[in-house]
């Protein structure tokens, strides 16, 4: 389910990358590795995401969808996002 919800994450085009946040524990653990920027709880915790944003699109827009797509894969899980950071290296012109 992790990989699933990080494909969603990722496929969006405001998504530069997901991000385990600060202290690297939004991630999941799956057979021989560590998925970053994503946390599923015990039945009834939210979904955790940790994501790092362009800055083409308003990030409560951005944040609406992806909580929308993610709880839907999850049943209506209660959805956390932590907006980790943004990229800049895309940013449309006249942007900082």
């Amino acid at each position: 389910m992790a990989e699933r919800i990080a494909a969603v994450v990722t496929a969006h085009p405001a998504v530069a990358r997901l991000d385990a946040g600060a202290f690297g524990a939004v991630a999941t653990y799956l057979p021989g590795r560590r998925l970053v920027g994503v946390r599923i709880g015990e039945l009834g915790e939210p979904v955790e995401l940790g994501v790092v944003l362009n800055l083409d699109r308003p990030f409560p827009e951005v944040v609406r969808v992806l909580r929308r797509e993610v709880a839907a894969l999850c049943g209506g899980a209660p959805v956390d996002i932590l907006v980790a950071d943004v990229d800049t290296t895309g940013s449309p012109a006249g942007a900082p």
